[in-house]
């Protein structure tokens, strides 16, 4: 299954990149070079696959396997049984949130009404957005997106508390600035957010395999989250 969400992945790389240039030429934009294009449907799908290869390569826990194995009546082997563990039900989620989101933000009148309120909240109600109510809907789908990750966390955990996710809000701040969110508002991508997240997610497990303590850890993350803020700041400066 995790080589069929490859292939899946391939394609879709391939139908974006063709939709962007055949978007490109109905509104008269520059195009890019054809070889420009193969390249990065090459870059895409090498990616895609050997992120695929990784995840394959690591098998299941021996007493998952075990467990598998007598459950389906598989005769254990004598150097073990190696079940690849492919992509996580998780990432796919989350891969799939990140999708439709950038839908959301890109194509929808309501991502357009987010940036521009995030730009100038003055300017966007001056133009007749109804900021208020904008306000609101983002609150909403803060919430549904917040479920949806209480959802895996304790299905991960097996357990869920109320205190589930709290002081998560400074790597969650640090993951969007790391991935290009500006805190002025106004500029960010969620692809961006999404690697963010990412490195975060590797200083974090890195950090702890080092075996730092928790607030060296935070004060950490508060230093790369000083840093990142910085460099926006000093984009900004030189765009102005």
């Amino acid at each position: 299954w995790s080589w069929i969400a490859a292939v899946v992945a391939c394609v879709a790389i391939v139908a974006a990149i063709l939709n962007s240039r055949h978007q490109r030429r109905r509104f008269g934009f520059p195009l890019r070079p054809v070889w420009a294009e193969y390249f990065l449907v090459a870059l895409g799908c090498l990616i895609v696959i050997g992120f695929v290869a990784v995840v394959n390569s690591y098998p299941w826990p021996v007493n998952i396997a075990r467990n598998y194995a007598d459950a389906n009546g598989i005769t254990w082997p004598e150097g073990g049984l190696f079940i690849s563990h492919g992509i996580a039900i998780p990432v796919l989620m989350a891969l799939a949130v990140g999708a439709v989101m950038t839908f959301i933000a890109t194509r929808l009148r309501f991502g357009r009404y987010v940036f521009a309120i995030g730009g100038n909240p003055e300017a966007a109600e001056l133009a007749g957005i109804k900021t208020r109510w904008v306000t609101v809907k983002i609150f909403t789908l803060m919430g549904v997106l917040c479920a949806i990750a209480a959802a895996i966390s304790t299905a991960r955990l097996n357990a869920a508390t109320n205190a589930q996710g709290e002081l998560d809000e400074l790597y969650t701040i640090a993951a969007a600035v790391i991935g290009g969110t500006s805190l002025a508002g106004g500029v960010g991508t969620i692809a961006g957010a999404m690697l963010g997240a990412l490195v975060m997610q590797s200083l974090q497990s890195g950090m702890v395999l080092v075996g730092i303590d928790t607030p060296f850890q935070r004060i950490v993350v508060g230093v790369v989250l000083v840093v990142a803020v910085w460099l926006d700041t000093i984009y900004r400066a030189r765009a102005k």
